[in-house]
């Protein structure tokens, strides 16, 4: 079968479709894949290589998915926004708009880039890719069948996959996951981690299969130790089981790789957990400063983790509810509808819990997302 191939190995967005879009293989089959050190070495050598060449944005777009590095987005950010007088800026625009979760203006620069001569299908893999992190995933089913049956390979069925996923249609999603991993061709380890993560994820939260998702967390970092979001979700199913220990180091692992402040407030909570008190409270209110100066540069990026901060650790439940209302207004996710019903619940706004209580049926019958 045809195997995709790229010098980039993958462009890996925020958006993991859009990740699933830009992935590509680099070297054969038989080839060992790359110790991750040597791939963070290497990423980052590419990065100042590149300057402010317009292929630095899916480099730094890498260090934004995989280490949660919030100043990868701000570059992102200032290379792309100033430039949209081309199909190819627009396209790259919209990327990175889409990163930021400003959903309706990369739509926009979608619309644009086609008037200005893009190629039809880079315009719909990206619409496509929106469309499925905004909750409207059903609608995308049969363009992405059709594409995974004209040019099966890694990128179509990841694409397809985080699709059916997203639509609760979690058996095809595995085995999709499954093939793409399959046709996965490359010395990254980059991709194949996303991979697992994303099967981790849809098991582990959808599926309500803990035991599952925490071997696929496992997979994703024995090929990605740094994975930041990884080690997060990892950290918080081993302490829901009583495994402290362990979910202290996947925690401090994440803080380490980057500068999450979700991964902080995990830590923090754990260690007060452990009867740490004090370094757990100063890890708590580190992660809240971080948070607002998150929140002030990219608001919409930030809202969900905001959310579940403020709710959770923050202890301040009148804010977690404002951020999820934001959250809600940038995408109506099945996730995103069930943060917003927890957090009324959690502010006794009885009516508006209800409201999207069936809001949730009536778009997902409180299944799909």
């Amino acid at each position: 079968m045809k195997r995709d191939r790229n010098p980039l190995a993958i462009a890996a967005l925020s958006l993991a479709l859009l990740a699933c879009a830009g992935a590509h293989a680099t070297a054969p089959a038989t080839t060992p894949v790359t110790d991750s050190r040597i791939a963070w070495i290497n990423l980052d050598h590419l990065i100042a290589q590149s300057g402010d060449d317009p292929a630095v944005v899916d480099l730094l777009m890498q260090r934004s998915r995989y280490l949660a590095d919030a100043r990868a987005l701000d570059r992102i950010v200032a290379l792309t926004e100033p430039h949209g007088a081309t199909a190819d800026e627009l396209l790259r625009r919209a990327r990175a708009r889409a990163a930021a979760h400003r959903f309706d203006d990369a739509l926009s620069d979608l619309d644009a880039a086609r008037r200005a001569g893009a190629s039809p299908a880079a315009v719909q893999a990206q619409r496509s890719s929106i469309h499925v992190a905004t909750g409207r995933a059903s609608g995308e089913l049969a363009t992405l069948q059709a594409a995974a049956a004209r040019r099966p390979g890694f990128a179509s069925h990841c694409a397809l996959a985080l699709a059916e996923a997203a639509a609760g249609r979690l058996e095809d999603a595995d085995a999709h996951y499954a093939a793409a991993l399959d046709e996965l061709d490359t010395t990254s380890p980059f991709p194949a981690a996303a991979i697992w993560f994303a099967r981790g994820l849809m098991w582990s939260e959808q599926g309500g299969d803990a035991r599952r998702g925490e071997a696929m967390y496992a997979q994703a970092l024995r090929g990605l130790p740094e994975y930041v979001a990884a080690n997060v979700h990892l950290a918080e199913l081993e302490a829901a089981r009583g495994d402290l220990a362990s979910a202290i180091a996947h925690a401090q692992r994440a803080v380490a790789a980057g500068d999450d402040p979700e991964a902080l407030a995990l830590l923090g909570a754990l260690h007060v957990r452990a009867g740490q008190q004090a370094l757990g409270r100063d890890e708590i209110e580190r992660a809240r400063q971080a948070f607002e100066a998150l929140l002030a540069r990219h608001p919409q990026a930030f809202a969900d983790h905001a959310a579940e901060f403020y709710l959770g650790a923050g202890a301040d439940p009148e804010r977690g509810l404002h951020w999820a209302q934001v959250n809600l207004l940038v995408r109506e996710t099945r996730r995103a509808l069930q943060l917003g019903i927890r957090a009324a619940r959690e502010t006794h706004h009885d009516e508006e819990a209800r409201f999207l209580e069936e809001r949730l049926r009536q778009r997902f019958d409180a299944r799909a997302g």
